[in-house]
């Protein structure tokens, strides 16, 4: 069987700019229920503003997070960066008229976004959601 590329490349027309913006388009699709009520979770915490996906320290549980040994700390503010960005990417696709309100995509982010999580609070419980 051909590798991807190989069928890529002899691809005899190629995709019409219309093809290849609905290629690029999130699908609609139903979540776990265990994702749907994270989503909202979430969705509720920044709507309160007790979050700020440009402010990760609002995450944090800041009474646990202060009390954490210096390697912690430092392993805690390296993941905010990457939580901070995922969840900016969550809240973007909840906004969009482009995007559905569930769909594949938006529980793959979930997804991520609680392994990235879990590294720390398999240790520490510093995170507000």
């Amino acid at each position: 069987m051909a590798d991807y590329a190989s069928l890529i490349a002899k691809q005899d027309t190629p995709l019409t700019e219309e093809e290849q913006h609905k290629a690029g388009q999130a699908i609609s699709g139903d979540m776990d229920e265990e994702h749907k009520a994270f989503a909202r979770t979430l969705k509720e915490l920044v709507d309160r503003g007790e979050i700020h996906p440009l402010k990760p320290h609002t995450f944090l549980k800041m009474d646990v997070y202060e009390k954490l040994p210096e390697r912690w700390q430092e392993q805690t503010d390296l993941a905010l960066v990457n939580i901070s960005s995922l969840l900016k990417d969550i809240v973007e696709f909840w906004v969009s008229k482009e995007t559905p309100d569930s769909s594949p995509q938006l529980q793959t982010m979930i997804e991520h976004l609680w392994q990235m999580k879990q590294r720390i609070e398999e240790h520490y419980d510093v995170f507000k959601f």
